[in-house]
């Protein structure tokens, strides 16, 4: 499950390229041109049987904790530095770790530096109603402990050689 996919492209074509093919693909974003076009890539791929998209709100718990089949890996990416609330970020993450049993995964995304911040809130319009583009940097340490509340241990974490993006890898841990 990707909770907030865009139009897919990435997770439709990595399991495009896979050999082992996945059981089934849950797509999901807010946006209805996003809902559509990545129905449209699924179908372009002929992923049908096994890829569903459908509109969803990547910040409500109680639609994202009754997603079915439970998720095995979760995906947020690119997300959560669009929002400056911490409590959202929670928010999502609780769904998220109320719809992956234990020892599934949660693959997530931070920006913890970006050398453009300015330009981009100056140039750019972000999904919220048209305002300036306004990144919420969080150190990899504020959203690794938001993870580790929301009930994942960090496995791994990959980072790209400017420092800019991480993606890093935790499994849900059983409830206490």
């Amino acid at each position: 499950m990707d909770i907030a996919a865009g139009h897919g492209r990435y997770v439709l074509e990595a399991i495009d390229a896979a050999n082992l093919k996945a059981a089934s693909i849950l797509l999901r974003d807010y946006s209805d041109i996003n809902v559509q076009k990545g129905s449209e890539l699924i179908a372009s791929k002929g992923l049908g049987s096994i890829a569903r998209f459908v509109k969803g709100d990547a910040f409500d718990r109680a639609s994202l904790a009754a997603v079915s089949p439970r998720p095995t890996i979760a995906i947020v990416s690119g997300l959560y530095e669009l929002f400056p609330d911490n409590e959202m970020v929670s928010r999502s993450l609780a769904g998220i770790s109320d719809a992956v049993s234990a020892g599934g995964f949660l693959v997530y995304t931070c920006q913890p530096w970006h050398p453009q911040l300015e330009l981009i809130a100056r140039a750019l319009t972000s999904h919220r109603g048209g305002e300036a583009w306004v990144m919420r940097r969080r150190t990899q340490n504020e959203m690794d402990q938001l993870v580790a509340r929301a009930g994942f241990r960090k496995i791994t974490q990959r980072i790209d050689e400017w420092g800019i993006f991480t993606v890093s890898l935790a499994v849900r841990e059983a409830s206490a």
